[in-house]
This record gives C-alpha cells, structure tokens and sequence, in this order.
C-alpha cells in the first residue's frame, strides 16, 4: 500500500511522535492514489449499482462470475478474463472498489472492499463465482466467509492475512514498536475488526465452497508462502507459476486459461 520511499522518515517522525506517525500509515493503508482515468476496454460494457460503485460487464447472458481487483486497481484489469469467460457464455461483473476507478470514496480498506462484493452481489442474484486479485482475492475470502454466496472462488496474488499486510508495511515505512502498535490499533477502530482476525486460519471454517489458489513464486508485493497457507486452510487448489510476480499473472494467457477451466465447470 506504500507509494514512495519514505522508510527514513517514517524511523524518524516514529521516535519523534508514534501517534503521528501510525496516522501517517494509516492515511497511506487506506487512501488510494488517484489515478488518471482511461478508456474502458473494448468490449466491456460500463453498469452501474443500486448503492453508487461503478463497474465493467463482459456477456451479457449466462451465468454470473463477479471479480474485484487489488488496493489501486481497477475493474478493467480482468479484461482477458472476461472476453474468455463471456465466449464461453458466462458473464463477468468486474467492480471498481470503493475509492477505485469511477467508484465513489476518498477511504477504502478490506472490509469495505468485502461490503462492495456483497452488496452488487444482493444485486445481481446468484453468483456462479467470485474472483479477486490480491487484497479483492483476501476480501472475497472475507466476503464468503460473512455469507457471499459463489459457488466457486478464484484468488489470485491474495494475502493470507491483513495484520501480515500491515506487518510488511509498518517495516517498510521503519515504524518503531510504539508507532506499530498505535497502526495497527487505528486499522482496528477503522474497520471494527481486529487485523489478526481478518486471516485465513480464522476465516476458512466458513468457507466451504471449491477454491482456486493462483499465485507466483516472484511475486515481490505478497509473499508466496501465504498462497500456500490459503489453500492448506481451505483445501483449495494451488496454481503456482513463475516469473509473473504481482500484476502479469492477472494477464497471463496460460493462467487465465486454467482460471477459466476451473470456472466452466459446464466444459469440464
């Protein structure tokens, strides 16, 4: 969730005044950068919900598959996904995330994302699928775990684990103990859930449906040891690859491929 290189002066204003320096964190963890906005893919049909976010849909009959992207993504990213989902007669609902996109909202964080999935879920109707890509693959987790219904889920590049989220990013900003402990405190009161609970070991007794894991081994934003975590608490599936890191294994053809297989299970 860090954008620059600020690890010097987060060591300092730490020691200086822990309190302002875990607000500095906590801007940094939960306001996305603003990102110029390009045209949607071709193909892709822009759709707007009920409660204000905004989104892309690809088919327009078939079964529904709802994705949502990573913290600072957005809904076109899962555009060879959908062109692959909607040839095989499937649609693809693709959210942009609060904060994200055309989406309302300057805040934003995991429970929020997981409230996003499943209020276009209360909308759309039943769910083929889910399917989320780094922090959307974890709060997918969270969003079936607190009732989404899909029958099948698919998180790609997924942390296993928020409080590993902001362990990592506590140690690249150089947070003293008393500075982390007062960020992770002020992620708690943000989200109303403690950060160790938003972890899979938690979650998983709740989610009971098939699950794809895909992750890759130079994946330099989210560890690939929590892939495997994932899938040890949720016996799901492990796609590992290589060479892809965080972002490329979402445009993969080889990937996308098999994400789609375990998908159509109408083909299989």
């Amino acid at each position: 969730m860090t954008r620059l290189p600020i690890r010097p002066l987060g060591r300092l204003l730490g020691v200086l005044s822990p309190e302002l320096a875990a607000e500095l964190a906590r801007r940094l963890a939960t306001r996305p950068m603003a990102r110029s906005r390009r045209p949607d893919p071709e193909g892709a049909v822009p759709v707007t919900f009920r409660f204000g976010l905004a989104g892309l849909r690809w088919g327009d009959q078939g079964p529904r598959i709802l994705a949502l992207h990573g913290w600072e993504g957005r809904a076109a990213q899962f555009r060879g996904l959908g062109e692959r989902l909607a040839a095989r007669g499937y649609q693809l609902i693709a959210i942009d995330a609060p904060a994200h996109g055309r989406s309302p909202g300057r805040e934003a964080d995991p429970v929020v994302f997981a409230d996003a999935l499943q209020e276009v879920a209360a909308e759309l109707g039943p769910l083929h699928a889910v399917v989320g890509h780094s922090m959307g693959g974890a709060s997918a987790l969270l969003a079936l775990s607190r009732g989404l219904d899909a029958l099948r889920t698919v998180a790609i590049a997924a942390p296993a684990g928020f409080a590993g989220v902001l362990a990592r990013m506590s140690r690249g900003l150089g947070l003293p103990e008393p500075a982390r402990r007062s960020f992770f405190e002020k992620m708690h009161r943000r989200t109303g859930i403690a950060p160790e609970a938003l972890d899979i070991d938690q979650l998983a007794a709740r989610i009971a449906r098939p699950l794809l894991v895909v992750h890759d081994h130079d994946d330099a934003v989210i560890p690939f040891d929590d892939a495997r975590r994932i899938a040890r608490a949720t016996q799901g599936q492990l796609l590992a690859t290589r060479g892809l890191g965080h972002r490329a294994v979402l445009r993969d053809a080889a990937v996308l491929d098999h994400v789609v297989g375990f998908l159509d299970v109408r083909a299989a």
